[in-house]
């Protein structure tokens, strides 16, 4: 179990629960989520995401973190978990 506030992944059985409610997660959302919970406050990187939750087949060049984090954002809903950290990534 990862937990940040009201926030709660269970990783063994791949839910998300923000208060008393279950958010439904596509396995990307889910694996971005999971990796900026286990980094602890620290900034993970887009390459870093890229490289963990994406394959290795994953272009360098594409937008698919940031959109990932904007749908998982939207998801997640108010008050906002995930930040960005100018030039340097993410972290929650």
């Amino acid at each position: 179990m990862l937990r940040h506030g009201e926030l709660v992944v269970d990783t063994s059985q791949r839910t998300v629960h923000r208060g008393d409610e279950e958010l439904q997660l596509t396995h990307k959302e889910f694996g971005v989520l999971e990796l900026l919970l286990a980094a602890q406050d620290r900034i993970v990187s887009a390459e870093e995401l890229l490289e963990r939750v994406w394959d290795e087949q994953a272009d360098p060049f594409t937008n698919a973190v940031k959109i990932t984090v904007s749908r998982l954002r939207t998801k997640l809903g108010d008050p906002p978990v995930i930040q960005t950290v100018a030039k340097s990534g993410y972290r929650i």
